[in-house]
């Protein structure tokens, strides 16, 4: 019967990883995986509840014995673990013992080669990104690049890179960037960004850092942005650092710089991945 659980799991796993690349056979691969994973379990329970019966059928029932916690009577736990194991033959019976590994080392395997239907790795999607240097900066609402003199001081507009206007595409909606004019002075960039604003204006992620959602609540008085979703608050002169709510991170920051002709371009792209933290960050 362990055997028969080892056959069933191989048949579970030649049709999950064969069966499944014929055109039209979605039924039989279904019905192939079911009797695979019926006769693995079945096989199982019924080899171990006929072993079972074979060592009560050959040395009747004992006395059960006390069991605590000093080291004598833990030594004897071991010692009758191991008169068990001598019971049932499992050192003498070769076959026995090679068929019960066989078939528990094999039974895990549908269940772990199941986990690749849970989608695709994301691999380097979540680090992805339309931005690249030199993008004009487009205003979502007039489909138009951003001019420097677009922005009173306290306004807020949300542009997309040039080229990736659109924010039902996956990376494009992930590239939605906040555009703020903030009053002469107020900005403190963070060392390494001295250059990463533009006469005031300074752009940033609009995907909130906690769990995604489009920030966008400028107050201009405090300076603060804010996501209408769980309340993260970044305060915009210091580089959009978390002052409230669950957000773990600041918003990443844009580089842009004003062109010859007065347009707003991207000096750069992202340094670091957009939208939630998540296990591959570092």
């Amino acid at each position: 019967m362990f055997l028969v659980s080892a056959a069933g799991t191989v048949l579970f796993i030649a049709a999950y990883l064969f069966v499944g690349r014929q055109a039209q056979l979605g039924l039989t691969q279904n019905e192939l995986l079911g009797t695979g994973l019926g006769v693995a379990m079945g096989g199982m329970c019924v080899g171990l509840v006929l072993l079972a019966k074979s060592a009560v059928a050959t040395h009747g029932e004992e006395e059960r014995e006390s069991h605590s916690s000093p080291p004598s009577e833990q030594r004897q736990t071991v010692g009758l673990l191991s008169r068990g194991i001598d019971q049932l033959g499992l050192r003498e019976r070769t076959f026995l013992r090679r068929s019960l590994i066989a078939a528990v080392g094999l039974l895990p395997l549908p269940f772990i080669l199941g986990l690749r239907d849970l989608g695709p790795r994301p691999r380097g999607i979540l680090r992805a990104d339309a931005w690249r240097p030199e993008l004009l900066l487009i205003d979502q609402t007039s489909g138009q690049p951003l001019h420097v003199g677009d922005l009173d001081i306290g306004s807020i507009t949300t542009v997309m890179p040039e080229g990736s206007t659109d924010a039902t595409r996956p990376v494009a909606a992930e590239s939605a960037v906040v555009v703020i004019r903030l009053p002469p002075g107020v900005n403190r960039p963070l060392p390494g960004r001295e250059d990463w604003a533009a006469d005031d204006l300074v752009a940033y992620s609009k995907i909130c850092t906690h769990a995604g959602c489009p920030v966008g609540l400028y107050e201009q008085q405090t300076h603060n942005l804010l996501c209408p979703c769980h309340q993260s608050t970044f305060f915009v002169p210091d580089g959009c650092a978390v002052i409230f709510g669950p957000a773990a991170r600041p918003l990443p920051q844009l580089p842009i710089y004003v062109d010859d002709r007065g347009y707003l371009r991207a000096r750069a792209s992202f340094d670091q991945p957009l939208g939630p933290s998540y296990w591959e960050r570092s």
